[in-house]
């Protein structure tokens, strides 16, 4: 409930901003075309901020909840224009400002629930892949970007790590972002301690955000590097910095360190597969160098840290250059990209749904 308040006061600011703001232009009859280009205007602004409020500099985050209320109000204000004028169009009469502010305020309430629940229900999203190198049947869940403390409450990640081992998967990846700047010694202890008691072996791998690198614009730093990892391995779960662990007979785990780790990460080129007959799984939390990581012999690569844009439409146009979600293939070697089971920085979530990834490997009979 304490989101919904602060939800609601933030987008009523945002309203009483652009409302100010068209109050003054309400006096001017524009043409059709020029209403057409304030539409497309604000919808490109509204993009704008959902960029800044996910990309933007750390300098900026104290900023980024009011810009996210204005993405919000800028696209509902961009749909009930296009509502209202073709209401307008066939009334053949204009419709009164109030009016279109009451439509704009409508599908502004609309948008903020649907992205709030959304953020907070994370479904499992399945995957079966097949491989002649494959003698047996396995089960994999990977789940990546939970950013504890920062966009879900614990009981939706209680839930979650619950389905999570309803699905009895051989083995669970973290892959990555697990933690957060914003995350709590406290939380990450309650955290990890649920997954190392799941009853099932647990893998993890470094993402750009659990070391809290850029804690200082959160509440500072909570707890350094070598806690974070002391608290990962004494619950039993193996942390792995590009380094190679068997899941069965047919199977390797190949953790990669994070990309951001600029002077530790090891070269792909020195991280082939040990046993080319065996089934490789190249687990690595940014997808940017998923043609790099080929040369290992990776058959499959799983990923993250996108979010799939989090902020509609952020994935779409992200992934017009580069990877956001879903399946790439590359020669033989695939690579699958999570939406994540939450988000980053703000608790709202427009785009693609939450997730954890569901994936059975296969023989070829």
């Amino acid at each position: 409930m304490t989101i919904f308040i602060k939800w609601a006061l933030l987008f009523a600011t945002a309203e009483l901003i652009l409302t100010a703001v068209q109050f003054g232009m309400r006096k001017h009859e524009f043409k059709e075309k020029t209403h057409i280009i304030f539409i497309i205007l604000k919808a490109v602004i509204a993009i704008g901020f959902a960029a800044i409020v996910l990309a933007g500099p750390v300098q900026l985050r104290p900023a980024q909840p009011i810009m996210m209320a204005l993405y919000c109000a800028l696209f509902a204000d961009s749909a009930a224009d296009i509502v209202c004028t073709v209401i307008a169009k066939i009334k053949k009469s204009e419709l009164k400002f109030a009016v279109s502010k009451t439509v704009s305020l409508l599908f502004g309430i609309l948008f903020f629930v649907y992205g709030t629940v959304n953020m907070q229900i994370v479904r499992a999203d399945y995957h079966t892949y097949t491989s002649e190198k494959l003698k047996s049947e396995y089960k994999i869940v990977f789940a990546a970007d939970i950013h504890i403390g920062n966009t879900q409450p614990f009981s939706v990640i209680e839930k979650e790590i619950e389905n999570m081992k309803a699905e009895n998967p051989d083995a669970i990846i973290l892959g990555g972002d697990i933690t957060d700047d914003y995350t709590t010694k406290e939380q990450a202890q309650q955290l990890y301690s649920l997954l190392g008691n799941c009853g099932i072996p647990v893998y993890y791998l470094h993402g750009n955000h659990d070391r809290q690198k850029h804690a200082e614009y959160a509440h500072g730093m909570q707890y350094t590097a070598a806690e974070l990892e002391r608290i990962i391995s004494s619950n039993g779960i193996i942390v792995l910095k590009d380094e190679y662990i068997s899941l069965g007979d047919d199977l390797l785990l190949l953790g990669r360190e994070d990309i951001s780790e600029k002077g530790t990460r090891k070269e792909a080129s020195d991280l082939k597969n040990p046993d080319k007959s065996k089934y490789l799984i190249v687990a690595d939390h940014q997808p940017v160098e998923f043609e790099e990581n080929l040369v290992t012999g990776a058959d499959l690569q799983l990923s993250g840290h996108t979010h799939a844009g989090q902020l509609f439409p952020l994935g779409e146009i992200f992934g017009l250059f580069s990877y956001s979600k879903g399946e790439y293939k590359s020669g033989d070697s695939l690579m699958l990209v999570s939406s994540g089971a939450a988000g980053w920085r703000e608790p709202f979530r427009t785009d693609a749904h939450s997730q954890f990834e569901v994936i059975t490997l296969k023989p070829v009979r």
